[in-house]
């Protein structure tokens, strides 16, 4: 019988082009890896949330602290990259999601102060060598003219998962507890893992040093990126983190309620999203277009969703919102992929600017909504998401022009 390893090297040179490395890159990641997100995704925060007593500073301060730690060691983090590959580092950085998730089945109320650490370096070995990685493999495994349905096809396939994964998640903990959730994902996880081993391999080198690092990341030429990488950030950290835990304290606890009405929502924008693709592709003025006026649209339903109050106007305020985020965050991808494209041997460099801004952007907001949700109900920090889309509108409208 055959190794695995002369195994996986023969299926790699089989599937060396372009268009069989994106359906292994999108089998991997938003199949396998994405229904274990899509329940972790919502879950997580609001596990986080019950076992620290419903203290709302414990969950943003966890994610807070990972984004600052994340940026700060993403240089480091690549030197290794390098030796390992880009490729291979998206399976070592399972192993990290795996140890963070068999952390959360194991903790609870009486002991989370003790493995809180352990969860904070896991969780961020996760991201350090799964994000930049993934995006550099995506940007070279997707062609130019085709990336608006390549970026589209992925986001609809997530939120396909993201439907599957809250239902799931809530049938689990509301059967079996949450424990029950985190040994699924952990074996999801393991299989996604195993999965990345057959994407093929794209050969590329982070040459810069630190110093050179933050140079680059605050010259004139990277700044209006920046900005624009950052408002994006703090908007995503809004739906990631506060949209969940307010759900959850409007449907008063009922974790199976929290899944089937976000599970609903999401199912209705899946063909939206998917038609959206082919537009962006058509023409690089209608991503433009559709990032401008989705942005203006997105905020105002951030607006909405500080009059939910029952479940009915979580359904249709998390719609509104859910179609308008599509036609901001598919276009927005789309170019900042075609913006990596075009780096040449430089992808990978100019996806760590981007990272580094993009999570810069989200330690903010998670400060912002600690210091706000001392003083304020939860709600009023969506007044956050609102700032970022308007800021994100005025951004694109100022770069693009």
């Amino acid at each position: 019988m055959e190794r695995l390893s002369i195994v996986v090297r023969r299926l790699r040179h089989q599937g060396g082009s372009r268009n069989e490395g994106f359906l292994q890159l999108f089998i991997s990641k938003r199949l396998l890896h994405g229904l274990a997100t899509a329940m972790l995704g919502l879950f997580v925060p609001i596990f986080l949330y019950d076992i620290s007593g419903q203290q709302l500073w414990f969950v943003t301060s966890f994610y807070a602290v990972v984004g600052v730690l994340y940026v700060a060691c993403l240089v480091p983090a690549m030197k290794l990259t390098n030796k390992v590959g880009f490729t291979r580092m998206l399976g070592v950085a399972m192993v990290f999601s795996v140890a963070f998730n068999l952390l959360l089945l194991f903790m609870d109320s009486s002991n989370y102060l003790y493995l809180i650490a352990p969860a904070v370096i896991t969780l961020l070995c996760f991201r350090l060598f799964h994000w930049v990685s993934y995006h550099v493999n995506f940007a070279l495994l997707t062609s130019s003219g085709e990336r608006g349905k390549s970026v589209s096809l992925m986001f609809a396939a997530l939120a396909l998962m993201s439907m599957i994964g809250p239902i799931l998640g809530g049938l689990i903990i509301n059967a079996y507890g949450y424990e029950a959730m985190f040994g699924l994902a952990i074996v999801l996880l393991s299989l996604a893992g195993l999965s990345y081993l057959f994407v093929p391999t794209v050969e590329e080198e982070f040459t810069w040093s630190f110093t050179e690092t933050v140079r680059q990341f605050i010259s004139p030429s990277f700044r209006r990126t920046a900005y624009l990488e950052a408002a994006y950030g703090a908007e995503a950290i809004m739906n990631l983190v506060a949209w969940p835990l307010f759900i959850y304290v409007v449907l008063e606890g009922n974790l199976l309620e929290v899944g089937g009405v976000t599970a609903l929502i999401v199912l209705v924008s899946i063909v939206v999203q998917l038609i959206v693709g082919k537009y962006l592709d058509n023409d690089k003025n209608n991503a433009i277009t559709a990032l401008k006026r989705g942005s203006v649209f997105h905020a105002f339903g951030w607006l909405l969703k500080m009059f939910v109050f029952t479940s009915l106007h979580v359904f249709v305020v998390g719609l509104y919102h859910n179609i308008t985020r599509i036609f901001v965050r598919t276009p927005y991808n789309t170019m900042l992929y075609d913006a990596s494209g075009d780096q040449g041997h430089y992808v990978d460099e100019f996806t760590v600017l981007r990272e580094a801004a993009h999570h810069s952007g989200r330690v903010l907001a998670l400060l912002a909504i600690t210091l706000l949700a001392f003083y304020v109900p939860l709600e009023i920090t969506f007044i956050i998401g609102v700032v970022a889309s308007l800021l994100l509108n005025s951004l694109a409208a100022k770069q693009y022009n």
